[in-house]
């Protein structure tokens, strides 16, 4: 009954899946035999139903997909096994609505039917959605099919002039399919890419100015999504921090504006500000900086649109040596540069804004009415470039709080991953997920190093997740995945590399995070480092050793900044321990599992193992087969040449059972002289050869001891699932019958469960 219930849930699922066939064949073959109209529509034809259901069911279940994951359905695929997926769902969608279109337009009358218009639009529809022009091809190519098959079963029904028709609708297809590729389709295309570029715009406006007003790290790339996570809560932070600047600044400048009677008060940023200019040095007119027009309370309509100023203008004075500028009589002449056209300004006030010794940007004031600027004008305009410095600094020190409070709770998921991982496979898959959600790399790397042979490893090696989303090139991609494959397994000795020096040191190398000189090997000298601008090697230290190190590669320069180091310098430590708990957890698990003579599985894991194995079995119908054998006179073995020599017999034959398995069978000591092996996906007469060949091998053994060489033999049992038993404590009992069986006749041979008489 478990068989028969399985075939035909198996049959359904494939009866679902197949729905093409069937609607298409049912409708194809009642479209032409002119069975497929309204009169006969409910007469009874199984065919039909049996068709129309399955469509129901088929496109309820696309438009679900379309909608969100169904129900258990098989994960998403990645790459290009998931485009693959993709490009099938949406060409089985758009065939079951161009059918279920038709099959309306049939059921009404065929061509002469009034839902013909019905097909325009559809058409129409898919040709705007779609993904994929070959997609919108196929589907357009079905809807013809369609048409024609119409044209053919009206032919049958006795309508005149029906292929007429169907040209004259073919060419409305083709015009409706034409006008949306050439317009429509073009046009939704275009308001798409428009969309994502304002987007991104603003994105990119947003996290300038936060960068400029020091609310995020400056070190972050404006276009990487190597550290997706981060950078997006950096700009989840600071899009509030900028709007909260912008509201006070302009409600300092417009207080300014109005309380001295200005024509334009204006507060400008210095583009490249990460340079520090002390009071007196000249600047290079070929690297003056640019300005930006960060905030503006005027009356004029002369203004700049464009906040980039380009050059200074009359500001240059105050570029070149940061001091107040009073300038008065100017009589239009001469007009700040945040003005695009000639206004009749008059007098102009700028005062510097700096940070320490950093000149942030200035505060600038004008008027038209020749009323040039006192002493105490300018010292409210000093005053209140100090009132802009102390909010962007308050904005500043909550985003400091705000962004130290996010990479604190990276840093304790960090931790808590770690502190889950049990195997070391697990340690090497935690530890990079914990760093790329602290760090940008594009190569990461986990050595394991040999204190005592001077000996390097590399034990685990990761590219990004998502190294071909960081708008690296295809080459760049290529590049590091080439240098991962080449590291990963790798050995090198100590020696003047990176990371020898901070096993010896350690500590943390290089000390700034920067890699400006790529000729020093970080691993093995031959492993070269071209596109390398940032390397920190973090030693992994667990109290007085050091285990080994992980090393993180990036592109772009600065990428550690000493924030950063910090913290990536305590998770070095976890991940030291989280190493040294792993390897405890496998040491003590192969114990508990290991015979200690052999190296085999124990009888409990064996059983364990077995359990599993007959689980999966009993779901899938899969045949496996069981041997039993033991040594023969194993006892006058350790009579005659002693203890010591049978456990080397023991160990020979554990040897060669293992040598001859595949990594997929179980081979087991079961207790004393006696083993068990278990093999997957083979039958009883499969069994037996194998079981054959490990007898021949092992007799074919010459043991040596003190008191002469000898040999031994192996009687085998075979039993196999299901034809032998159902139950495995069955099928052990009855192949331990057949080992019975040799011994009592004979040894030295192997006896099937069906040849027992």
């Amino acid at each position: 009954m478990t068989v028969l219930a399985r075939t035909f849930y198996r049959a359904r699922r494939q009866a679902t899946e197949w729905w093409g066939l069937i609607v298409v064949v049912a409708f194809a073959y009642l479209m032409a035999m002119g069975q497929f109209s309204a009169k006969r529509l409910w007469a009874g034809d199984l065919l039909v139903l049996t068709g129309l259901a399955i469509y129901a069911a088929t496109l309820g279940r696309a438009v679900m997909r379309e909608l969100g994951p169904v129900a258990g359905e098989a994960p998403r695929r990645r790459g290009g096994a998931r485009g693959a997926v993709e490009a099938a769902h949406e060409i089985e969608l758009g065939l079951l609505l161009v059918t279920g279109a038709y099959i309306l337009i049939v059921a009404t009358g065929g061509l002469g039917s009034f839902l013909y218009p019905l097909i325009y639009a559809l058409v129409s529809f898919l040709l705007i959605v779609n993904k994929r022009r070959w997609v919108a091809g196929i589907w357009l190519a079905a809807t013809c099919m369609l048409e024609v098959l119409v044209g053919y079963a009206s032919g049958r029904a006795g309508l005149e002039g029906h292929w007429g028709t169907v040209a004259i609708h073919l060419i409305y297809l083709m015009f409706f399919a034409a006008g949306n590729l050439l317009v429509l389709s073009s046009l939704a295309r275009r308001l798409r890419g428009q969309h994502a570029e304002s987007v991104s715009a603003e994105l990119a406006r947003v996290r300038q100015e936060a960068s400029d007003f020091r609310l995020i790290a400056s070190q972050l790339p404006l276009a990487s999504r190597a550290v997706r996570s981060r950078e997006e809560e950096e700009l989840r932070m600071a899009q509030g921090a900028v709007h909260a600047v912008h509201e006070q600044l302009f409600f300092t400048i417009d207080l300014l504006c109005v309380s001295l009677d200005l024509h334009t008060a204006a507060l400008l940023w210095v583009e490249n500000d990460d340079e520090e200019r002390r009071p007196g040095e000249r600047v290079d007119p070929r690297k003056t900086p640019r300005l930006v027009i960060k905030e503006m309370a005027t009356a004029s309509e002369m203004v700049r649109d464009n906040p980039m100023i380009e050059a200074p203008g009359v500001l240059a004075a105050v570029l070149r040596d940061p001091k107040p500028l009073r300038l008065k009589s100017l009589g239009g002449r001469r007009v700040p540069p945040y003005y695009q056209g000639p206004e009749a300004i008059t007098d102009l006030c700028a005062v510097p804004l700096t940070d320490g010794k950093v000149v942030r940007g200035f505060l600038c004031a004008d008027r038209i009415d020749d009323r040039p600027f006192t002493d105490q004008e300018q010292s409210a305009l000093d005053k209140a470039a100090s009132q802009c410095l102390r909010i962007i600094e308050q904005e500043r020190a909550f985003a400091a709080v705000e962004r130290g409070k996010y990479e604190q709770e990276q840093f304790y998921c960090a931790s808590e991953l770690l502190n889950q991982a049990l195997t070391l496979d697990d340690v090497y898959a935690k530890t990079f997920a914990a760093l790329s959600a602290m760090a940008p790399y594009e190569l990461a790397v986990i050595t394991r190093h040999d204190a005592g042979a001077g000996i390097h490893e590399v034990i685990a090696v990761r590219c990004h997740d998502q190294l071909d989303q960081q708008g690296l090139s295809e080459r760049d991609v290529k590049h590091w995945r080439a240098l991962a494959e080449h590291l990963d397994g790798g050995r090198f000795r100590d020696g003047a590399c990176l990371v020898s020096m901070a096993i010896k040191n350690r500590h943390h190398m290089p000390a700034t995070g920067d890699y400006p000189d790529t000729s020093v090997a970080v691993f093995d000298p031959k492993a070269k480092l071209d596109k390398a601008r940032s390397v920190l090697v973090l030693p992994l230290v667990r109290g007085e050793q050091v285990l080994g190190t992980v090393t993180l590669v990036s592109s772009r320069a600065k990428a550690y900044p000493p924030a950063a180091r910090e913290m990536l310098r305590v998770i070095s430590h976890q991940v030291g321990v989280s190493l040294q708990n792993a390897r405890m957890y496998q040491s003590m698990e192969q114990r508990a599992t290991t015979d200690g003579l052999t190296g085999l599985t124990n009888h409990r894991a064996f059983q364990e193992r077995l359990e599993h194995l007959h689980a999966l079995a009993e779901r899938t119908g899969q045949k496996f087969s069981i041997i039993l054998t033991d040594i023969d006179h194993f006892k006058s073995v350790n009579d005659t040449y002693g203890h010591p020599v049978g456990d080397a017999v023991l160990k020979r034959v554990a040897a060669i059972f293992t040598q001859h398995a595949r990594k997929v069978d179980i081979v087991a000591r079961y207790g004393g002289e006696e083993f068990v092996l278990v093999l997957p996906d083979t039958d009883g007469e499969g069994a037996a050869v194998f079981a054959n060949r490990l007898r021949e091998e092992i007799a074919a053994q010459t043991m040596t001891s003190d008191n002469g060489s000898f040999s031994v033999t192996l009687s085998l049992g075979v039993a196999e699932y299901p034809g032998d038993g159902l139950e495995r404590h069955a099928l052990i009992e009855r192949a331990d019958q057949a080992l019975y069986y040799c011994k009592e006749h004979g040894r030295n041979r192997v006896t099937k469960v069906c040849d027992l008489p």
